[in-house]
């Protein structure tokens, strides 16, 4: 460890903090062993109620796994769909249309729009939802001609990132509780909401599905790679989904679902992780993150491993070495290190400049801080960038390893786990991805698993999965 961060050139105070620091963000593999029992176990818990103490929501879905022969009967029938993503951590909304062309390529079209600032409800949210897929509509040329005298409505796929309760096949809630609610969707089905919305604008639309992300990424990625039991999103949140025998959820044992042979789709809620937990283990600058971000306590893994904190994580190192002057001339303009989130986690990829003198490094610390860093500092800020990220991303890595050992018990036969992986990091920062990757498969083999095959998505394959939802039967 010490030699892969020496900073040359650097004093030995330098170099002495580097390394501690190094060394707290270290995880064995040993821990991450212990990490991805301690998810199978919340999850095992969290299919006994919403509620446990030491257990994750596993919000169940009304998609099943069998979605693929619903997928292969539209595409039989030439069916065309909508998808419409509400993301709300980005403030924005993304329509997607997919069209079955038979023997012919899918033909898809995607169109992304801003959600207004100051809407005052959900309900205005839905309306001006319903005018973006109006337009959307006319200008991809979505609808044939005589649609308004078709016997049926274009199915619309609903997906958000928010905790969400699927109330029936169609329809959903935004689940609210006393630590983490967002008060704008409270008590709204949003399938009605833009049902009501599009009626009103004479649109022959209706919802058929409404799923989180990360339920929708899956479906996506059963339609290019149908053997699909896992998936998860690196957004500006963190979230994971996998197939469970219906069977096998006791707190649905009573219902028509969980009496049927089907294997559903969950909605872990993975973000939620570390609450309670023994194994999650926070370091000061972590704890610092919580203390101020407004829901302490709450989310405890996100922040260690998110996209919305990982750029943070590294701006708080960077000022522990400012208030050690261990940075930086002393005549330096540090100003706006010191605001809050102002290091963006997209600006870690110089984490990847392998240059001479590190000049990526350095045009982005005088572009967006206005300080001119020498070959040192910029050292110390490369190694900071890789430090938090491959922390971050071993222990995703060692998370998703307890998702994956779920979803293979799951299997009728077990066989190798694949997985997709979807948001924005997979497209911002290829040795996070890559680093996740290796270690769950590291992990996954020492639970004695099949090694899991993993398939990169991108960012955006969540609302062509929405599409895809709206097929389900």
């Amino acid at each position: 460890m010490a030699s892969e961060y020496e900073i040359k050139g650097a004093t030995e105070a330098q170099n002495q903090l580097v390394q501690e620091i190094a060394h707290k963000f270290s995880v064995s593999d040993e821990h991450l062993v212990e990490l991805a029992d301690e998810v199978h176990r919340y999850l095992t818990n969290g299919l006994i109620s919403d509620d446990e103490a030491m257990g994750l929501p596993s919000r169940v879905s009304y998609i099943k796994s069998g979605i693929t022969d619903d997928i292969r009967d539209a595409k039989r029938a030439g069916s065309v769909a909508l998808g419409l993503t509400i993301n709300t951590s980005t403030r924005r909304m993304k329509i997607a249309s997919v069209k079955f062309a038979r023997a012919s390529p899918d033909i898809i079209n995607k169109q992304v729009f801003h959600i207004k600032d100051g809407l005052p409800s959900a309900t205005q949210l839905c309306e001006q939802a319903a005018t973006h897929i109006a337009q959307f509509i006319n200008t991809h040329g979505v609808l044939p001609a005589d649609a308004a005298r078709a016997p049926t409505a274009l199915p619309l796929g609903v997906t958000i990132d928010l905790p969400l309760e699927e109330t029936s096949k169609s329809g959903g809630r935004v689940v609210c509780d006393s630590r983490a609610c967002d008060g704008f969707f409270r008590n709204v089905d949003i399938a009605q909401a833009l049902n009501s919305a599009m009626l009103r604008q004479h649109l022959p639309v209706r919802v058929t599905s409404t799923t989180n992300c990360v339920i929708s990424t899956m479906v996506a990625a059963q339609h290019h790679f149908q053997s699909t039991c896992t998936a998860l999103i690196l957004n500006h949140g963190i979230n994971a989904s996998y197939y469970e025998a219906a069977r096998k959820i006791p707190k649905i044992s009573g219902t028509e679902l969980g009496q049927s042979a089907a294997r559903v789709a969950i909605n872990t809620e993975l973000a939620r992780f570390g609450e309670n937990s023994r194994v999650v283990q926070p370091t000061m600058w972590d704890h610092r993150i919580d203390r101020e971000s407004g829901n302490t306590g709450y989310h405890v893994f996100e922040k260690l491993v998110a996209d919305k904190y990982l750029g943070e994580i590294v701006r708080n190192l960077i000022t522990d070495f400012m208030d050690a002057q261990l940075i930086f001339a002393r005549d330096t303009d540090v100003t706006t290190f010191s605001e809050p989130y102002t290091f963006f986690t997209s600006y870690m990829t110089i984490m990847e400049d392998s240059s001479a003198d590190l000049h990526e490094v350095g045009d982005l610390l005088k572009a967006g801080f206005n300080v001119d860093a020498s070959y040192v500092d910029r050292q110390i800020v490369r190694s900071l960038c890789h430090i938090v990220a491959m922390r971050a991303a071993k222990l995703v890595g060692g998370a998703v390893a307890g998702v994956i050992r779920k979803a293979t018990e799951a299997m009728d036969t077990p066989e190798p786990a694949v997985v997709s992986i979807s948001g924005q990091l997979t497209d911002m920062n290829q040795p996070y991805v890559e680093c996740t990757i290796e270690t769950a498969q590291r992990v996954a083999a020492k639970l004695k698993l099949a090694e899991p095959v993993f398939n990169v998505l991108g960012e955006d394959g969540y609302t062509v999965g929405a599409a895809l939802s709206s097929f389900s039967k």
